[in-house]
């Protein structure tokens, strides 16, 4: 099976999907499934992306996050980060890596600290630009993350914003959350699941059941 986000497959629909179920990697939640959110992991992954593209905004984060979370999930049940998406006017957010970029996150110290020991923050008006500060020391990516993540940065790291904006805005969960009313509306993952596998049902069953075990 090719890889979807190294551009080797770009109509995913018709791509096998093999969704291997991960434990502990899930959590059902008003009816959707929702992923464990990995704080650790999500500023090693913002670490990663900054390495490779020195000054990026977090525009660019967000998409690449989303892509290379989305395409891990379908194929090893498991996300990498685990973030919340919500729908906003320029396609999908990850909602908790949105607000640990913000001035004044409200997040813990242990965050924080741990956010301040990897990367800088140069604000410029709305945009903020991401460094690395390139510390040699172990990360908790695995290597399909690390790979997952190099795809999305190859194919989405300089593609254009409209052009951006336009193939994010073509995701099944988005397009079903931006039509609902309100702001910022939590896309639903099963969606994914659906518009992807081959036999979603017996997917989000074995999220559910995983998530019993894992209580």
């Amino acid at each position: 099976m090719t890889n979807p986000i190294s551009g080797n497959c770009r109509c995913l629909k018709h791509c096998r999907r093999k969704f291997v179920i991960c434990t502990h990697s899930s959590v059902i939640r008003k009816g959707m499934s929702r992923l464990r959110f990995k704080w650790q992991k999500a500023i090693h992954a913002i670490d990663y992306i900054a390495r490779e593209r020195p000054g990026i905004t977090q525009y660019y984060i967000g998409k690449i996050l989303f892509f290379a979370d989305r395409e891990h999930f379908l194929d090893y049940g498991r996300a990498i980060t685990g973030d919340r998406y919500v729908a906003m006017e320029h396609g999908p957010v990850p909602s908790a890596v949105r607000d640990m970029l913000k001035l004044d996150s409200g997040y813990p110290d242990e965050i924080l600290d741990e956010l301040d020991a990897r990367i800088t923050i140069e604000r410029e008006g709305n945009k903020q630009h991401v460094y690395s500060k390139m510390l040699d020391y172990a990360d908790m990516l695995s290597g399909s993350d690390k790979e997952y993540l190099s795809a999305a940065i190859v194919r989405y790291g300089s593609m254009a914003f409209g052009e951006l904006k336009a193939i994010s805005h073509e995701d099944p969960a988005y397009v079903a959350a931006w039509e609902e009313a309100g702001n910022a509306n939590e896309m639903d993952i099963d969606l994914w699941l659906d518009q992807w596998l081959d036999e979603p049902e017996t997917a989000k069953r074995q999220l559910l059941e995983q998530t019993a075990y894992s209580r």
